[in-house]
């Protein structure tokens, strides 16, 4: 079976979805954004090609501090090593912090409205347009299973209950559907009102990076009925799994089923036991997913990796030419926070070369070191 295979029309030609990682405090300004959208000439200063086709803004957390996603780790090390322990958030995000993280991405002068501007600034200094529209992915937050208070979607009506606390799994999973649902449908009314004429809304994706089924938690159901809602209102729905032997079991039927399209994370930069990125690749294309790129311009302590990131990141990228991922999938870009500007200014002369590697890697045309 062939990878998720890349430029189909179907998916507005998706071939590289990059993550900027949104920070509530210091967003990112119009000349960093421009960054992930074009490739700049450090001699010139100028933007002399295109880079990313397709963009995710990624929140994690709401002003409010209440958090989009699923857990937090209570130990000091990263998952598989020492006295990592991850535990249900106890903030999960309401309908109110959903909603203000929606907002927050279509407002004038938001991620969005950068990008809409920058098209034809860039297309100036380029000299031609990018091939297509600009691909946007909305995170849909996680409906936590701990939340009992989410909101109402109805003026009136009760506050719709996550939990089970007071009701049984049946009932918290209807809940969690129809807040889902109503986020796609908010989501894609807001979009229709902010009239972009240079970007394409592509679909949503699911921010946990698992599924999970318990006596209280039933991810599997809610998602297949999520789905059939993506499928009946015409958008697509992403999903980026950790590399672990449950997920890749997930990914043997997961199109059809839970979503259209998925991309591994290899998690080779992470974690130190993990040797290499060929095998997460090789399951990856097995299953008809595409690969995640990961990097990190700073790691924190508790990444056992930290001194080996420039050999972990050539791996991924030489594994894009050993295993076809570079030119034969759809691969996702897990990048830290405005970390390519970064890399880019740098007086780093191996942060500049990941930059250019990066680039070229995107392009199509890197070449094994």
């Amino acid at each position: 079976m062939p990878y998720f295979t890349p430029n189909q029309p179907e998916y507005n030609y998706l071939r590289h979805l990059i993550l900027p990682i949104w920070d509530w405090k210091k967003p990112l300004t119009p000349k960093e954004t421009a960054h992930y959208l074009a490739h700049f000439n450090r001699k010139t200063g100028k933007a002399d090609d295109w880079f990313y086709d397709s963009f995710m803004p990624y929140i994690m957390e709401a002003p409010s501090g209440n958090v989009y996603g699923a857990d937090t780790n209570r130990g000091t090390t990263r998952c598989g090593e020492g006295d990592f322990y991850a535990i249900v958030h106890p903030c999960p995000a309401t309908k109110r912090d959903w909603l203000e993280g929606l907002e927050a991405q279509l407002a004038p002068n938001g991620p969005l409205d950068t990008l809409e501007k920058l098209v034809p600034e860039l297309t100036r200094q380029i000299g031609r347009k990018p091939e297509h529209k600009i691909n946007i992915v909305f995170g849909c937050p996680y409906p936590m299973p701990n939340q009992s208070m989410w909101g109402s979607l109805k003026e009136g009506k009760p506050s719709l209950n996550f939990s089970v606390t007071a009701q049984n799994l049946i009932k918290a999973s209807e809940q969690r559907l129809e807040a889902v649902c109503w986020f796609i449908d908010e989501a894609m009314k807001q979009w229709d009102k902010a009239g972009f004429k240079n970007l394409n809304l592509l679909g949503f994706y699911w921010m946990y990076e698992s599924l999970h089924y318990s006596w209280d938690i039933d991810d599997h159901w809610v998602l297949k009925e999520f789905y059939k809602h993506c499928r009946r209102r015409k958008t697509k729905l992403f999903w980026i799994p950790f590399y672990s032997s449950f997920n890749v079991r997930v990914l043997n039927d997961y199109q059809g089923f839970y979503f259209d399209c998925a991309m591994l994370q290899p998690n080779h930069i992470f974690y130190y036991d993990i040797p290499d990125v060929k095998q997460a690749a090789l399951e990856a294309k097995a299953r008809g997913a595409g690969v995640e790129m990961e990097y990190y311009y700073w790691f924190p302590p508790r990444f056992s990796v930290g001194n080996q990131k420039y050999r972990r990141f050539q791996n991924y990228l030489n594994g894009g030419v050993k295993y076809g991922y570079m030119t034969e999938s759809v691969c996702g870009h897990f990048i830290g926070p405005q970390d390519i500007p970064k890399m880019f200014a740098s007086d780093n002369p191996k942060e500049r070369e990941a930059y250019e590697d990066l680039y070229h890697f995107v392009k199509g045309d890197y070449e094994i070191k």
